[in-house]
């Protein structure tokens, strides 16, 4: 998420991709047409949301395309976890290789560092894994040092068009909340 920090950034990736693979498997059958709370997204519409973007980062970081990110349920398939699992794990691979994230690669936003993309995919994981959770009727805390990441990732973004175009307006967290809260709450969320 820093340049010179690989390993840090790929174990963030990592155990952020880890903590929304937990919260898919624990979606039913019930569950995929329930509401989220990202506007006008059920649950399988965030899913393949999270889905196209691993497929796109393992695309990009990997030299063989470009930012396209409309998304379509579709990519799910029959087995949602089987294709959320083969786009983490291509994704992963192709952050981790040598140099990757240092090298500038397409994104919707403009040419970035693959670091920065990578940071974009910590916070989607991150966020989208609480979405889900609590579409599901679950409560979860995202984990204090992921949040904390995050926080320090997207507070210099604050206010930007680019923050603008992705998530709601923040909201006040409570007094004392929690890396997790106030990320939530820093990215439009009320815990």
């Amino acid at each position: 998420m820093s340049p010179g920090d690989s390993a840090d950034t790929i174990a963030a990736y990592t155990s952020a991709c880890a903590f929304f693979g937990e919260r898919l498997a624990t979606v039913t059958d019930l569950d995929w047409e329930r509401p989220t709370p990202c506007e006008g997204w059920d649950v399988r519409t965030l899913v393949a949301h999270v889905v196209t973007g691993e497929a796109l980062v393992a695309q990009v970081l990997g030299g063989s395309g470009s930012w396209d990110a409309d998304v379509d349920p579709s990519v799910l398939g029959l087995n949602p976890m089987a294709a959320w699992r083969g786009t983490a794990l291509a994704a992963l691979d192709a952050a981790s290789g040598d140099g990757v994230l240092d090298a500038i690669h397409p994104h919707a936003a403009g040419d970035l560092p693959g670091g920065v993309i990578v940071g974009f995919r910590v916070t989607d994981n991150l966020v989208h894994g609480w979405d889900l959770a609590r579409a599901c009727g679950a409560d979860v805390e995202l984990p204090d040092g992921l949040a904390d990441l995050c926080l320090d990732f997207w507070l210099p973004l604050a206010g930007s068009d680019g923050m603008g175009a992705h998530f709601d307006g923040p909201v006040m967290p409570p007094d004392g909340a929690s890396p997790g809260v106030r990320l939530l709450s820093f990215l439009g969320r009320t815990p």
